[in-house]
């Protein structure tokens, strides 16, 4: 209000400013900006994301025992505070089936880890929605599969209908209420696994009969 072309604008079209300012509070326009301005950032940040997880080198590859990243993976859903606000993690029984002739993998580990965080979150997710009587519970496997190491995540949540299962990978979509998800996360869990590692996720799921996604990496040569 104290900027000279502003005033002059105002007294020319005969609006007061400070009445103006007072409709824009009193009509919460100030509080609606605000959130335009932080959807900007967060698309900002989310655009930052995806171009980070396209450009993966070799040279970030490392040797990983797979048991140890999903506990990692594990612990990682256990701290997210915004999943604790909702769904306590450690209300779900984790059962970890891992195979012992597993071998340490050339894997992108972080990305790898921020895959297993998105599925472990979308099952939770599916947990909270879920009318299974049992226990919610989380079951986590791997094992070695001719040149493939296999791991899975599966729940006995809510499950999912046959056309949601057809689009969970596609950008952007997503079955949470406005402000919960960006749809982004299995989307750019796909690209991470078939992209940048050259393997395959799959999802098996049915609505009431929870749901299980499959992860296929080729073994190092």
């Amino acid at each position: 209000a104290d900027l000279p072309a502003n005033v002059a604008a105002a007294a020319e079209v005969g609006v007061s400013l400070d009445l103006l300012r007072r409709y824009l509070d009193k009509r919460s326009i100030f509080d609606f900006l605000a959130g335009i301005r932080a959807s900007g950032e967060r698309a900002a940040r989310i655009v930052t994301n995806m171009l980070q997880f396209s450009r993966c080198s070799e040279s970030q590859r490392q040797p990983t025992q797979v048991p140890e990243l999903l506990d990692r993976a594990v612990e990682l859903a256990a701290n997210d505070s915004a999943l604790k606000k909702k769904f306590d993690f450690r209300h779900i029984e984790i059962v970890r089936e891992y195979h012992p002739a597993l071998k340490p993998e050339l894997l992108a580990t972080i990305e790898i880890e921020q895959v297993m965080l998105n599925l472990l979150k979308n099952s939770a997710h599916a947990l909270i929605e879920g009318t299974d009587p049992a226990p919610p519970r989380i079951t986590l496997r791997a094992w070695p599969e001719g040149d493939w190491a296999v791991l899975q995540v599966a729940d006995n949540g809510c499950g999912m209908t046959e056309a949601v299962r057809k689009r969970v990978f596609e950008p952007f979509f997503t079955t949470k209420e406005v402000g919960m998800g960006t749809g982004l996360g299995l989307a750019v869990s796909y690209m991470i696994i078939t992209n940048n590692h050259h393997g395959t996720i799959a999802v098996e799921s049915a609505p009431g009969q929870g749901t299980t996604f499959t992860i296929r990496l080729p073994l190092a040569r």
